[in-house]
């Protein structure tokens, strides 16, 4: 049974800006993080990721933009809730231009249940 204490789960879009707004703060974190996306979840999240998930990280620069677009989800899309639009949803700031890191597939290699209880066992914060 889970804890009445426990923080809710992270949405992609929340763990994306964590991750983003550390990277800008912190230099050797961008670093490990880059380097090593994998080993840099699996140790904030306390837990193993599957061994078949792949991560890759893509760093901007002043004179390149990176888009991911996330794996299409197997239901029509006429039919997803909003909520289950957001989920699927990666993303910049078009109007500000800001940057977002997305982490690409891992809704989608996880499964959102899994997904969602992975991030609930984090042990330490973004």
């Amino acid at each position: 049974m889970a804890s009445d204490n426990a923080a809710p789960p992270l949405s992609r879009r929340e763990l994306e800006e964590k991750i983003v707004a550390r990277a800008w703060k912190d230099d050797k974190f961008r670093r490990r993080f880059v380097a090593d996306p994998k080993a840099q979840f699996e140790e904030h999240l306390g837990t193993r990721l599957p061994e078949s998930l792949k991560m890759t990280v893509h760093e901007e620069s002043a004179d390149s933009l990176h888009f991911v677009i996330p794996q299409k989800p197997a239901s029509n899309l006429d039919e997803l809730s909003d909520e289950d639009l957001e989920k699927v949803a990666g993303g910049i700031d078009i109007v500000g231009l800001s940057v977002t890191m997305a982490v690409a597939g891992i809704a989608a290699s996880l499964g959102g249940t899994a997904f969602s209880a992975v991030l609930t066992q984090k042990k330490g914060g973004w």
